[in-house]
C-alpha cells in the first residue's frame, strides 16, 4: 500500500545535554562532548543532514529563481521538469491542472512518450493522469509510494504504464494555491526509494514553488487571452475595396514571453475616392495600451472619414494625446493614396518610414518626420508628397518588424529593404506573398519581442 502523508507536528527537537562531568558551555551548561580523534556517528549523521538541507535550500532558491523569469504555463512545466530530474533524480515528471469547474483540463508530461500504453490512460483518458489523483485531490495529502509494489496493489490496471514508462517508486503531490488544489504533480523513479521526512519536505516544498508559479502563469494567459481579443476585435475585420487598388494587412502578436501591444492598422476611404492608411503604435503593453491604442484608431479613422489631410490627422492625434494628460506616447504614419494619379501624401510621427518597392529597387519615403505623438503641446505636423512608378508597392510597418535589442535600426531597416526587394525578384509578385515572405524572413516565426503590423498596397 501507498502511505498517504499524515498529519505531523513539526518543531524544533532539543538535543539532550550529557549529563555528568563531560565539558561545559560557556554558561556552565553541560555541553555536547564527542571521543577524541574522530566524530561520533551522531555527529556523522548530523552533518551529512546539514550538508543534504543546504543541498536543497540552494536547489529550491535555483528553482524558484528559474520559475520567477517565465510566463506560461508550458515554460513553468519546462522548468519544473528540468529542476525535477536534476535536483530529484526523476526519471518521470507531470502535470495534471484542473479547469475552472475543478475537472482535469490540461496534462503535461516529461519525458514526451507517444507510446498509446501510455498516451490512451496518462493523456487521453477521461480521467487522465496518474491514478492515485482521485486520492490524492480527496484528502489533499500527497501519497507516496516506495516502490511500485504498493501502487500496483491499489492500481493494478497501472501495470503496463509503469512498464512502458519503466518506474518504480512514485510521489503524487497536490498542486495547491490559497487552500484551493489546481492540479497534481506526478513524480517517478526508476528505482525504489526511501522517502524520508527530509526527502518528503522537500518534495512538498518543491511542488508549493510549482503551484504558485503554475498559478501566476494561468493568470499571465487568461490576461493576454482577453487583451488578445480585445485587440483583434478593435482591428479592422476587413479593408476597403476600390477600383485600381490592392491592400493587405498582416497582424502577428508578440513571442508568448512578451505582452501585447498596442500596434494597430487602419484604411479608410475619403469623400473624394482616395484612401488613408494608417499604422500606429501606442507605447507600453497589456490593456491600458489597447485601450489607447482603440481610441487613436477610431480617432484617426474618423478624421480620415472627414476629409482631413495626413498632417491634420497626426497634429490632431497628438493633440488628444498631450490634452488626455495620462502619459500616453504613441507613433503613426499616416498616408493618403490616390489610386487613378498614383499620388501619395504622407505625414509621419516619430515611426519608421514608409517602403516603396518599384521596377527600380526599395526606397524608404523619409523626407518628413515628426516628434512621437503626444510629446510636444502645439506640434504641427508636417507632410510630403510624391507620384508613385506604376504598380508600385507601398509598405506601412509598426518598429516590431524591424527592432531587435541586439541589431542597430539602420542595419534593420537595411534587412528589411533588401529582403524586400529580393521577394519581388524571386517573383513574389502578389501583395499576400510578399507580405507572408517578408514576415517569415524578417519578423521570424517565434520569439518576437514586440507586435507586428504590416500594411501594404499595390496600386495600378
Amino acid at each position: 500500500m501507498g502511505q498517504a502523508e499524515q498529519p505531523t507536528a513539526d518543531g524544533p527537537v532539543a538535543a539532550e545535554p550529557r549529563r555528568g562531568g563531560g565539558p561545559r558551555g560557556g554558561d556552565g551548561s553541560p555541553g555536547l562532548a564527542f571521543p577524541a580523534g574522530r566524530p561520533s556517528p551522531a555527529a556523522d549523521e548530523l552533518i551529512s543532514s546539514l550538508s543534504q538541507a543546504l543541498v536543497r535550500s540552494r536547489r529550491l532558491l535555483a528553482a524558484t529563481s528559474a520559475l520567477g523569469t517565465v510566463l506560461t504555463v508550458a515554460d513553468v512545466a519546462d522548468v519544473a521538469f528540468r529542476t525535477a530530474a536534476e535536483d530529484a533524480a526523476v526519471t518521470f515528471a507531470g502535470f495534471v491542472l484542473f479547469g475552472e469547474d475543478g475537472s482535469p483540463g490540461r496534462v503535461l508530461a516529461w519525458p514526451t512518450l507517444s507510446d498509446p500504453v501510455f498516451t490512451d490512460i496518462w493523456v487521453h483518458a477521461r480521467n487522465p493522469g496518474p491514478a492515485a489523483l482521485g486520492e490524492v485531490v480527496r484528502t489533499g495529502r500527497p501519497r507516496f509510494d516506495r516502490s511500485r509494489a504498493g501502487y500496483l496493489a491499489d492500481f493494478p490496471d497501472r501495470r503496463d504504464v509503469f512498464d512502458a514508462i519503466g518506474i518504480d517508486a512514485t510521489a503524487t503531490l497536490p498542486l495547491i494555491v490559497s487552500g484551493r488544489i489546481i492540479g497534481v504533480l506526478s513524480l517517478a523513479w526508476s528505482g525504489p526509494r526511501s522517502f524520508d521526512e527530509d526527502e518528503r519536505a522537500y518534495l512538498r516544498t518543491l511542488t508549493g514553488v510549482y503551484a504558485q508559479a503554475v498559478e501566476r502563469a494561468r493568470l499571465h494567459e487568461r490576461q493576454r487571452s482577453v487583451v488578445e481579443t480585445l485587440q483583434r476585435a478593435i482591428l479592422p475585420r476587413a479593408l476597403p475595396t476600390l477600383p485600381g487598388l490592392k491592400l493587405v494587412a498582416r497582424y502577428l502578436p508578440a513571442g508568448r514571453d512578451a505582452e501585447i501591444g498596442g500596434d494597430w492598422y487602419d484604411a479608410a476611404v475619403r469623400p473624394d475616392g482616395t484612401v488613408t492608411l494608417v499604422v500606429g503604435d501606442v507605447g507600453g503593453h497589456g490593456l491600458p495600451a489597447v485601450s489607447a491604442m482603440a481610441e487613436l484608431r477610431h480617432a484617426a479613422h474618423a478624421y480620415a472619414i472627414e476629409g482631413r489631410d495626413p498632417a491634420a490627422i497626426t497634429t490632431q492625434l497628438s493633440a488628444n494625446l498631450v490634452a488626455a494628460q495620462d502619459d500616453v506616447l504613441a507613433t503613426a504614419v499616416v498616408a493618403t493614396f490616390a489610386p487613378d494619379s498614383g499620388r501619395l501624401t504622407w505625414s509621419c510621427a516619430g515611426h519608421p518610414p514608409p517602403l516603396v518597392l518599384s521596377s527600380a529597387g526599395a526606397e524608404y519615403l523619409d523626407d518628413v518626420h515628426g516628434p512621437m505623438l503626444g510629446v510636444e503641446p502645439g506640434y504641427d505636423y508636417g507632410e510630403e508628397s510624391r507620384t508613385l512608378p506604376p504598380a508600385s508597392r507601398l509598405l506601412l510597418y509598426s518598429d516590431g518588424l524591424i527592432e531587435r535589442r541586439d541589431t542597430s535600426l539602420t542595419d534593420r531597416l537595411d534587412a528589411l529593404a533588401t529582403a524586400a526587394a529580393a521577394c519581388l525578384a524571386a517573383g513574389a509578385d502578389e501583395l499576400d506573398a510578399l507580405c507572408d515572405q517578408l514576415l517569415a524572413e524578417v519578423a521570424g516565426p517565434q520569439g518576437r519581442e514586440d507586435d507586428v503590423c504590416l500594411l501594404a498596397t499595390r496600386g495600378g
